[in-house]
């Protein structure tokens, strides 16, 4: 069965103050917005103790308050890179004493999502000789050396290149 969220104070004071007003638990049921069984536990257990009782938390308290969450957040965005553990020791000098799991939950908790960056492979040797021999070779090569469809830091090649495979147009006088 999945957990039910906690019904506030106010909610559960409003159903047994319309119960008392001598409505019947149905309809105070459908006018809270809550199933007929839990209008029935709130009202079993005010007559038993007399007042409307908060029901007791369950579970280990939470180690971190909002504003110390915050500060994880702040250390977070501050270098996107650092790991938990260096988020972990900086979170430590503000004066938060936590475990690595914790500082993970609460990015977790806060929409921040484990990403492992991609290594690029290295140059086998055979790739790093082919490579070193290519750049030799050209090496002493001027800017006119170089082939035409190479980035030119003269533009106008491409539109010399457009015009001789289009052919001249009807009444134009272009020359290279």
């Amino acid at each position: 069965m999945a957990p039910t969220r906690e019904m506030s104070l106010e909610t559960k004071e409003r159903i047994v103050k319309l119960l008392e007003g001598g409505n019947p638990s149905s309809m105070v049921a459908k006018d809270v917005g809550c199933s007929q069984s839990a209008v029935s536990q709130i009202w079993t257990k005010c007559k038993q103790h007399g007042i409307v009782v908060k029901a007791k938390c369950t579970g280990r308290p939470r180690k971190t308050s909002k504003r110390q969450d915050k500060q994880l957040k702040a250390i977070c965005l501050e270098n996107r890179k650092i790991t938990t553990k260096q988020m972990k020791h900086k979170w430590e000098e503000a004066g938060v004493n936590v475990c690595d799991r914790t500082v993970r939950n609460r990015l977790k908790d806060m929409g921040f999502q484990y990403r492992k960056a991609k290594q690029k492979p290295a140059l086998a040797p055979k790739h790093k000789k082919t490579r070193l021999q290519w750049a030799k070779e050209r090496q002493s090569w001027t800017s006119m050396s170089w082939p035409a469809n190479s980035p030119d830091p003269n533009p106008i090649e491409n539109l010399w290149w457009r015009l001789e495979k289009n052919g001249p147009q009807e009444g134009s006088n272009l020359q290279r």
